[in-house]
């Protein structure tokens, strides 16, 4: 599930598309979900069969009587690590299962996961694309922007394809590019025209539509179903104290759903506005701290009703 220091928002990425609260590196649940667009889960596996150890897990496999013809098992240790030889339980569980293993073009794919606490069996039903990976694909780069990985995790957490999402603050526009490439309607505005004409540069690189526009986030008008916002931080520059009162009031009206991101705790701020925290964590990468939140607006909440 990523990186220890990015395991928060991997949690969170988690519960928004599965619905599932992660207990170290795995989650269960009573449906496997389909992780296609994960930027942190890695897979989602149908369970057969668990046990504390592998005694335990040889045994509860044993039960199945499994036949299967062209499969592959893989194994997986989310950390901390157990210390095993993946390919020796390779082998022991084949010996399970009558049919012939196909390592190469598999029609099933079987997943060990090992942990300290409890060693799991069972089909793998979806497994995460990619597709988020972009980092060197572009010509522009902001030295403190968000990773195509981090902003693909934000756009699941409010926004699933067909959806509309507005990213506000959009820098050189990785969360569009993301949003974009998934299939979601996705339109990014920044105050900065250089930064604009840099966003439409990597968007056009990638072959997707140049929907950025030089605007202030204060004074937006629309109609979206979500909202990433990857707020200044005022590390290097000055930001107006007002900043983010500003553009939350101006766009909880207009969004249903928010992924924030901050360089300080807004979520008193966030109360203040009468925006509800679904989601937080906190993302470090050298000595910045990124505080993120998932929130629903007063619209939004209606909506559901």
């Amino acid at each position: 599930m990523g990186p220890d220091e990015e395991l928060g928002l991997a949690r969170a990425e988690l519960a928004a598309l599965a619905g599932q609260t992660c207990i170290g590196r795995v989650a269960t649940g009573p449906i496997a979900a389909d992780v296609t667009r994960s930027a942190y889960v890695r897979l989602s596996a149908d369970q057969l069969a668990s046990g504390r150890n592998w005694g335990q897990l040889r045994a509860a496999i044993a039960q199945l009587d499994l036949h299967c013809e062209n499969y592959r098992i893989e194994v997986f240790r989310p950390g901390p690590k157990v210390n095993v030889h993946a390919t020796q339980f390779q082998k022991l569980i084949a010996d399970l299962i009558s049919g012939r293993p196909n390592l190469d073009e598999p029609r099933t794919q079987f997943a060990l996961v090992i942990t300290q606490e409890m060693w799991r069996f069972g089909v793998i039903v979806s497994r995460s694309a990619r597709r988020w990976d972009i980092e060197g694909n572009r010509p522009y780069h902001c030295s403190h922007g968000l990773t195509s990985r981090v902003a693909r995790a934000l756009v699941n957490l409010v926004a699933a394809p067909g959806d509309t999402l507005l990213d506000p603050c959009c820098g050189s526009g990785t969360v569009v590019a993301e949003a974009l490439r998934d299939s979601i309607h996705a339109w990014g505005v920044d105050i900065n025209p250089a930064l604009v004409r840099q966003a439409a540069a990597n968007l056009r690189f990638l072959k997707l539509p140049a929907n950025v526009m030089v605007g202030d986030a204060r004074r937006i008008r629309g109609n979206f179903d979500a909202a990433v916002i990857d707020f200044p931080y005022g590390h290097s520059t000055p930001v107006e104290s007002s900043l983010y009162a500003d553009v939350l009031t101006n766009l909880r009206t207009q969004v249903d759903r928010i992924a924030l991101v901050c360089g300080r705790d807004q979520s008193r701020l966030l109360r203040q506005l009468g925006l509800t925290i679904r989601q937080q964590a906190l993302i470090t990468k050298g000595q910045l701290t990124r505080h993120i939140y998932s929130v629903s607006t007063k619209r939004g909440q209606e909506r559901r009703r």
